[in-house]
């Protein structure tokens, strides 16, 4: 396991060697990340639960995608372990994304290999193992991509999205069924968290898991983005109201983390499952 330190409030962790750009990556204020609320929900132990395999209800042509646990669930306060990361860890070619039991931090499996962030007192803690549970998680295997580049005069969040859609439409994909996307390059600004159960009110909701355990800034960073588009708006791994659930890795960085917002930068290449 490694540890990155994350300096608080207005400061900025500098990262060189990105492409001949600055990576910059800094955590929300002080107060959004070290006060404590009053209220914190009992954490459940599932080390002992015997997990199902169960079917997706959801698969596309371009990539069968896989969902264990919802975000509905979660909303609903259930955070207990849907699924073992062991299970997956043998699938080649597995691309996921979701957040651990007990909301103790995020998962990204990235073409196999396993990334786990959490928060630990200020600072962030990587794992590279499959020792973890998730209480959501969505993956597919994809062994080939297809390459768009994306154009300049996409910037925001809901560009790319727009964007996103038509290309996979073009491409021949179901747009009406969930499918996975790689977005590989720069961005200009990406807001980001890392969740912890244990610092969330009694309140429930996206934004609360926004600001609970870690949250920042990355800004003039080269990234790899896993996402998983799905416009169906039922609360299975997307949140309502929008169209994809995103997970980053920082390429020069060990910074790993959901993605809250972003503005494209760039050399930006968008990967959608070959057909």
């Amino acid at each position: 396991m490694r540890y990155i330190g994350l300096i608080i409030s207005i400061s900025l962790l500098s990262v060189l060697g990105c492409k001949e750009k600055e990576t910059e990556v800094s955590t929300a204020n002080e107060s959004e990340i070290l006060v404590e609320t009053e209220a914190t929900p009992e954490v459940v132990s599932n080390k002992d639960q015997v997990y199902e395999t169960k079917e997706l209800n959801k698969s596309n042509k371009a990539a069968n995608v896989q969902t264990f646990g919802s975000l509905h669930e979660i909303m609903e306060g259930n955070f207990a372990a849907a699924i073992s990361l062991k299970e997956v860890a043998n699938i080649p070619h597995l691309y996921a994304l979701g957040a651990v039991e007990n909301l103790d931090g995020e998962i990204l499996i990235y073409d196999g290999k396993p990334i786990i962030s959490r928060r630990s007192e200020e600072m962030m803690s990587i794992d590279n193992s499959f020792n973890a549970s998730a209480a959501l998680l969505a993956y597919a295997v994809v062994p080939e991509w297809d390459e768009i580049t994306i154009p300049p005069m996409v910037k925001s969040h809901g560009q790319f999205e727009i964007f996103l859609q038509q290309q996979a439409e073009k491409a021949g994909i179901d747009t009406s069924k969930p499918f996975p996307f790689l977005l590989i390059g720069g961005v200009a600004k990406l807001n980001w968290h890392v969740v912890n159960g244990k610092e969330l009110s009694t309140v429930n909701t996206k934004q609360s898991h926004m600001k609970s355990g870690l949250n920042g800034v990355l800004t003039h960073a080269y990234v790899d983005i896993l996402g998983f588009y799905d416009n169906s708006n039922d609360g299975t791994f997307v949140h309502k109201g929008s169209k994809t659930h995103m997970h980053f890795k920082a390429q020069h960085a060990d910074v790993a983390a959901h993605v809250d917002t972003m503005f494209l930068g760039q050399d930006l290449t968008l990967k959608l499952p070959k057909q």
